[in-house]
């Protein structure tokens, strides 16, 4: 039962690898790292960060800036690192992650309503 509550608010439970649960989503959002903006996809997102495509052109630990143009949402985050398929980010405020989290899932669950998709 306490690790069903700990995943319905994104965390994970004890002996668990990550910290957080991941949820995949599909949003686009925008990245600006040292002045350059750069268009990705959210691939899975969590209360500490989210994944995203393609991979940022930017070293790992490079601070940046995401926007979600469509709404005004903005936070800082940290990149922690990229890989062929993407680029890992980590947000710098657990509060503004869950939130983050929280938001990106519901509207992603909205659209593939929207479009039966899922």
């Amino acid at each position: 039962m306490f690790n069903s509550i700990l995943r319905a608010i994104g965390l994970s439970p004890k002996g668990e690898r990550r910290q957080f649960e991941r949820y995949p989503v599909a949003t686009p959002l925008e990245v600006t790292v040292d002045g350059v903006a750069h268009r990705c996809i959210v691939d899975n997102v969590s209360v500490g960060g989210l994944r995203l495509e393609p991979p940022v052109a930017a070293k790992p630990g490079s601070n940046l800036t995401i926007l979600h143009p469509a709404s005004g949402l903005h936070l800082e985050g940290k990149l922690i690192g990229n890989d062929e398929h993407g680029a890992r980010v980590s947000f710098n405020s657990a509060e503004a992650g869950a939130v983050v989290s929280v938001w990106v899932r519901m509207m992603h669950e909205q659209e593939s309503a929207r479009t039966g998709t899922v």
